[in-house]
């Protein structure tokens, strides 16, 4: 379930729902930053050893900031934090947020679990309060992981943590990861993998792509989005593959 926003009530103490909400959303402590970064050079070494993992274009940006990356193996976020030098809390969906042998590993890392069908208000709020903390953010556009290693349609609804907040998001192809670990297998396979990070999408891009209402807006940006990890993974995004069924349809 998602953190319920509760109404004020004096000499009351905060539910438990709205101090799981309080947890993920804040800066974790020096005690896990020490037991973290160990553990997550541990893990870059191991996947360098399994998957030769190559780093491209790692951002230099400052600040807040969202990464979005295309989904096809459930590597990828271990292959995206390893990539990263710096830490990212990452939006996942509430199913697997509530694994019961992973639940601990998510909630030490500080990931903020989403409802597949949609009223994530709360769990919107918390992303924004750990980007105007100046962290990063970790989001697959997808909403779930491709069955085919192709790339699926992106969702609005994470998108607009970049609308709302005017902070830049930067584009990431994650290429191998659906043969390393393919969907439905147990154990990984020695398949090389490189993480490829584009140059970062300016506010002012996203908000020139549609003039329109702020659905339009949104989806206009997701498409440029899916577009940017389209070009690093050299695939074909699913929105132009749907306009040119549609193009061919139209034509008399």
């Amino acid at each position: 379930m998602g953190c319920a926003r509760a109404r004020p009530v004096t000499n009351a103490a905060p539910s438990a729902s709205a101090k799981r909400c309080h947890d993920r959303a804040r800066a974790p402590s020096w005690i896990n930053h020490a037991a973290f970064w160990p553990f997550w050079f541990g893990v870059r070494i191991v996947l360098r050893l399994l998957f030769r993992l190559r780093v491209e274009n790692r951002p230099k940006l400052r600040g807040g900031y969202v990464i979005a990356a295309n989904h096809s193996s459930f590597l990828d976020p271990v292959l995206l934090g390893a990539a990263s030098t710096r830490r990212i809390t990452f939006l996942m969906t509430e199913v697997v947020y509530r694994s019961p042998k992973m639940h601990w590993f998510y909630r030490w890392n500080h990931a903020i679990p989403l409802a597949t069908r949609g009223g994530n208000r709360e769990g919107l709020r918390e992303a924004r309060s750990v980007l105007r903390q100046q962290r990063l953010v970790g989001i697959f556009p997808e909403g779930g992981l491709t069955r085919d290693g192709g790339l699926l349609l992106g969702s609005p609804g994470a998108v607009s943590l970049v609308l709302n907040e005017g902070l830049p998001i930067v584009p990431v192809g994650i290429v191998g990861a659906a043969a390393a670990l393919p969907l439905g297998a147990a154990l990984p396979r020695l398949h090389p993998v490189t993480i490829r990070f584009g140059e970062p999408i300016m506010p002012a891009q996203l908000e020139a792509l549609s003039q329109g209402d702020r659905k339009a807006r949104l989806q206009a940006a997701t498409a440029y989005i899916m577009a940017r990890i389209g070009e690093l993974t050299g695939q074909l995004p699913r929105e132009r593959e749907l306009q040119a069924e549609s193009a061919a349809v139209a034509k008399p």
